[in-house]
């Protein structure tokens, strides 16, 4: 068994969990104008998570851990700017989380560094997503307005 593999997986595992989260929460909340269309973007993500916990929930038992139950700090609010502001914050976590991953398997379990690359481009693909949409000053000032913040 490969403990400190197993731990970087269970952090990663946390970080999906509150992807999980986050997302589900966005979308519950976002209302106004982009309502349609953000509400199902934010809905896709957290299906996306769920995916990637699923499946690093199951390597992390095959390699003969435990996978986590817990999960990070959520960031929740009601203004879209700071949702899509925050899915591109987690997004660019989650590059991180599985390039340190990455770095960690390369040379010792090819099979797990496939699994790793495959989900890193999703993630990739997240930052990208949501860097375009941020770099919209139009979407972005109809998003910005009064809102609510918290973290749980």
């Amino acid at each position: 068994m490969d403990q400190p593999m197993i731990d970087k997986l269970n952090e990663i595992l946390r970080h999906e969990w509150t992807g999980v989260a986050q997302y589900s929460q966005a979308a519950f909340v976002v209302t106004g104008l982009w309502r349609e269309v953000y509400n199902e973007i934010f809905l896709e993500s957290a299906k996306e998570s769920f995916g990637h916990a699923r499946t690093i929930g199951q390597k992390i038992a095959a390699l003969g851990g435990v996978p986590t139950i817990e999960r990070n700090q959520v960031k929740q609010t009601d203004d879209l700017h700071e949702m899509l502001t925050n899915a591109l914050e987690f997004e660019s976590m989650a590059v991180k989380h599985y390039e340190e991953a990455l770095a960690m398997a390369d040379g010792k379990n090819r099979p797990l560094v496939v699994l790793l690359e495959e989900i890193l481009l999703e993630e990739q693909d997240g930052v990208d997503q949501f860097t375009m949409i941020l770099k919209d000053p139009t979407v972005a000032a109809q998003a910005k307005g009064g809102s609510a913040s918290k973290v749980g």
